[in-house]
């Protein structure tokens, strides 16, 4: 009997943890929230919550569609809070955010505790906030997290989204605090990767390239990657002078990007890793090429042409053309205006040197033979030795 209830106390809370966590309860999706992850999951509840989200994410219809037909199967496993969670998603489409977030807040009402639910009205309030930094967003998003925390404590989900929420109007050590515990955060769950770039994002901006150099190791031979993190590596790797590392991370986001900022982007970043000025330039001109309002591309170009060739008129003025678009897009920028005025001081002085002084000789020149022969000419009709009144005198004297 004894024996019994040793077993029985041992496995009761491994039974307990099982039902709870992974019985039909999404709660568990704030350990991974990675849409991805999700889909891949042994959890069919947490599959058709990630079509949901997929299908949030894309706007595909193909996974709503399979979504929605995989729900009937799981219906039995579910908990209240976790099917009507799964209705409010059913129910989005694109178009009818206002709507889905007024029925999720209703739920909140319903389900105050809820993890999941106040989960995907944090999900929802964080777009409204991204779009405009709405206050009532925020601070909707904020009580959520605190719900979800006081339910089941801290975890990836609240991390990153406190992370994200406080991080632009943080000072530098409260940065550094931030980092710090999303750090902790990765090391407990290493194989979150919304954790993982989000970090890549922070480190960068805070100049901690080698941490990045660590993270990407893992990073670049996932399967799933964002070029924009990848492009983040690349710059790091440049960052640090390895060139050849950031060289191989740009070509892989050539092969694998279609977006029009990041391809520019790369294509700048081969121009700054590039020895000639002629592989610079050709490089420049690729990425305006494909993002016209690349303003650093721009300026890099403009100064490019202006440091190979600084006496002839023709790459000045090409050099000027492009430091003035780049000003257009970046008008605070200080470094391309020094460049211009100094552009604009040597044209100014070959404009003179090359129009208005020999124009000012030539009209000299005019003047002085207008004067000279002129002159000349005059006196050569006055008789000798006499002014103009006596050869007039002499004249009448003649006739009478």
């Amino acid at each position: 009997m004894y024996r019994f209830l040793k077993i029985f106390f041992l496995i009761f809370p491994i039974l307990f943890i099982s039902l709870t966590v992974y019985a039909g309860n999404l709660d568990s999706y704030v350990y991974t929230f990675d849409t991805d992850e999700l889909l891949t999951s042994s959890q069919k509840s947490l599959n058709v919550l990630g079509l949901y989200l997929k299908y949030y994410e894309t706007a595909n219809e193909e996974y709503k569609t399979a979504a929605n037909q995989t729900m009937p199967y799981i219906l039995s496993s579910l908990e209240p809070d976790d099917s009507a969670a799964l209705n409010v998603l059913s129910e989005y489409y694109p178009g009818n955010a206002e709507e889905s977030i007024n029925r999720i807040e209703i739920l909140t009402n319903n389900y105050p505790n809820s993890v999941i639910v106040n989960a995907i009205n944090v999900l929802f309030n964080y777009e409204v906030w991204q779009k405009n930094k709405n206050t009532e967003a925020f601070k909707k998003i904020l009580s959520s997290i605190d719900i979800i925390e006081e339910n089941i404590e801290e975890n990836p989900f609240s991390i990153y989204y406190k992370s994200v929420l406080t991080w632009e109007e943080a000072s530098l050590q409260e940065k550094e605090n931030i980092f710090k515990n999303l750090e902790k955060a990765y090391s407990s769950y290493p194989s979150n990767r919304k954790i993982q770039e989000l970090l890549i994002v922070q480190a960068f901006e805070l100049g901690k390239f080698e941490e990045i150099k660590q993270l990407s190791t893992d990073y670049v031979n996932l399967s799933e990657k964002d070029e924009k993190i990848m492009f983040l590596i690349a710059l790091s790797y440049y960052n640090l002078n390895e060139k050849s590392e950031s060289r191989k991370i740009i070509d892989w986001i050539l092969q694998n990007s279609n977006k029009k900022s990041v391809l520019s982007k790369s294509y700048e970043l081969l121009g700054d890793i590039s020895e000639t000025n002629s592989q610079k330039v050709n490089y420049y001109k690729t990425a305006i090429d494909i993002d016209l309002e690349n303003a650093e591309a721009l300026a890099k170009l403009g100064t490019t042409l202006y440091e190979s060739n600084k006496t002839n008129s023709d790459d000045l003025t090409i050099s000027r053309i492009y430091l003035t678009k780049a000003l257009m897009y970046d008008p605070d920028n200080s470094e391309i205006k020094e460049t211009l005025n100094a552009i604009d001081k040597k044209l100014t002085r070959k404009n003179f040197l090359t129009t208005l002084l020999p124009l000012f000789i030539v009209i000299s020149v005019i003047f002085y033979i207008v004067f000279r022969f002129g002159s000349k000419g005059n006196s050569l009709k006055r008789p000798e030795g006499g002014s103009r009144k006596d050869s007039l005198t002499a004249s009448k004297e003649e006739k009478d």
